[in-house]
This record gives structure tokens, sequence and C-alpha cells, in this order.
């Protein structure tokens, strides 16, 4: 149980810590937070902790070696991944001429943006590989705990930076364009298309 504990909490500091580098979840929260205050750049936040911790998981289960030591498997999954976010933009894009329900430059569903800015990018899934093979967790339950920790952490530090961006909103900035959220997931979408075609054919 104590090896639990020290997991779950090693988790959390996790969580923390590899939120710190400015990445793009960072990007759309602090720019949410600042046109459309705390609460969609909250749950733009929680969506990126998620994935933190769905990366986590298959980094301290051992799922993640496997994709890594089949790169075939990884190109499928980039491809897949990529052309999912290019769908989600184009729908997104759709949804935005049409008469909105939310603020303009605001994703339609924040928490699934969030994730979906996080979750298919193979470059964190690599980097939590890194500290799995340095934290060596002694179980399958520590596991769990210590990916249920980063989540934690990761939402934490998030709710922390959307509370402090937000003291920065002014109600009568400028809000930005609607294209801006579809243009992001895009541009991920291509770059996680661009590194499994490289990965297929190289």
């Amino acid at each position: 149980m104590s090896d639990v504990i020290e997991a779950a909490a090693l988790g959390v500091a996790l969580g923390v810590v590899t939120g710190l580098p400015l990445g793009v979840v960072n990007v759309a929260v602090v720019a949410t937070a600042a046109t459309a205050g705390r609460a969609p750049a909250t749950r733009i936040g929680l969506g990126g902790a998620v994935a933190d911790g769905v990366h986590a998981a298959a980094a301290f289960t051992g799922l993640a070696a496997i994709v890594a030591h089949r790169p075939r498997l990884g190109a499928a999954l980039s491809l897949g991944a990529g052309a999912l976010l290019i769908i989600a933009a184009l729908a997104s894009r759709r949804r935005g001429q049409a008469p909105a329900a939310t603020q303009p430059g605001v994703p339609a569903r924040p928490f699934w943006f969030g994730l979906a800015l996080t979750l298919p990018n193979p470059a964190a899934l690599t980097a939590w590989l890194a500290v799995a093979a340095a934290v060596a967790l002694p179980s399958l339950a520590a596991a769990v705990a210590a990916a249920s920790g980063v989540v934690l952490g990761s939402a934490g530090y998030f709710a922390a930076l959307a509370a402090l961006a937000a003291r920065a909103r002014r109600p009568r900035a400028r809000r930005p364009r609607g294209w801006l959220a579809p243009l992001a997931l895009g541009a991920v979408g291509l770059m996680i298309m661009a590194r499994g075609a490289w990965l297929l054919l190289g």
C-alpha cells in the first residue's frame, strides 16, 4: 500500500512538472482564459491532463514500449490519429460558420479540444516513456496510481494557469477569430500524419 501511495504522490508531482514546459495546451489555456474566462480554459486543461494520464498509464504499464518497438503500428496509429484531428478541425470549422452557441475563438467542446491537442502527440508519449524508464514502478497497481496522480497534478497545474491568465482578461478585448481553434487542430493533425507517413515509408 505504501508503494501505491508513494507512486500516486510521484504522479502528482510529475503531472505538475511535465505541464510546465510551453506547449500547445498551455497556449490554448492562456489564450482562452484571457479572452473567454476561466471555465472554458480549465476544461481545455482538464482534457490535456487526461491525455497526459493516458500517456503515463501506457508508459508505466509497458504498452507504449510495445508501440515504440513496432514502427508500423506506431505509423498506423499516427496516421489514424492525425486523420481524426483533421476531421475534427473541419467539423469545428463548419460549426463555426453556423450561428454559434459559444464565444468566438472558443472550441465548442473545450475538454475534447484539450484532449485532442495532446493525446495523438507521439512526442508526448515518447517523453513519458523516458520518465517510465527512470522511475521504474514496482507493480501494476503503482503504475495505475502514478498515472492517476499525473492526471490530478496536471489538471491542478492547468487550473491554476487558467485562473492566473483569466485575471488578465479584458471585457472589451478583441476576440480571436473563430477559425483559430480549427486551424490549430488541423495543423497538429497534419504534423502527426506526416510523422506516420515518415515511419511507414522509412
